[in-house]
């Protein structure tokens, strides 16, 4: 399994994620841009940065979900919150997505919160895609703020695992398999 997820670190998945990354997601760009119907206003173009270390605290932000309603920080206090960089372009994402969701409503009443961050640019793209596969779990756009609270090593998908002690557990790059999702729980 290790050389598998190495594989993919070095090639599929940072080759998809940079040729096919949206504009306002690679490095060197303009800082905003012009809002349209279907794309929100001013949305970052956001450069690699690292992840915080393992066990460091992480400064939750105010979260707007694509269908409007906002999350204050203090909504996961007490909870393991699962934070899932993503794009419905992305094949690895496509295959991981059924996972988490599975995983999320299976223990979601035990403290277990999913939280997509999609860098897809248009909210009815993200909309028709969680409708098509029947996911329920919460998805924002990834944004300065989320940049800034977990930052943002090159790859697609990326997990990162927050305590309900809002501490980093546990950072993931790439395709998790259904093996490391089952792993998962050692957290809840």
């Amino acid at each position: 399994m290790a050389s598998r997820r190495a594989l993919l670190r070095t090639g599929g998945v940072i080759a998809t994620a940079g040729a096919l990354a949206p504009a306002w997601l690679k490095p060197n760009a303009a800082t905003a841009q012009t809002a349209t119907p279907t794309q929100p206003a001013a949305l970052p173009r956001l450069p690699e940065r690292p992840a915080p270390a393992i066990g460091s605290s992480i400064q939750l932000p105010r979260t707007t979900l694509i269908d409007g309603q906002v999350l204050e920080p203090g909504h996961w206090r007490g909870k393991l919150l699962l934070v899932q960089l993503w794009a419905t372009w992305c094949p690895f994402c496509r295959k991981q997505n059924p996972l988490l969701d599975r995983l999320w409503r299976a223990r979601r009443q035990d403290g277990l919160e999913l939280l997509g961050l999609s860098i897809d640019e248009k909210p009815d793209v993200i909309n028709r895609y969680l409708a098509e596969h029947g996911y329920r779990f919460p998805v924002a756009h990834f944004d300065s703020a989320w940049w800034s609270a977990i930052g943002r090593p090159k790859g697609l998908p990326i997990l990162w695992v927050i305590s309900r002690d809002a501490r980093l557990k546990q950072i993931e790059v790439g395709e998790m398999f259904p093996e490391d999702i089952e792993l998962l729980e050692r957290w809840i």
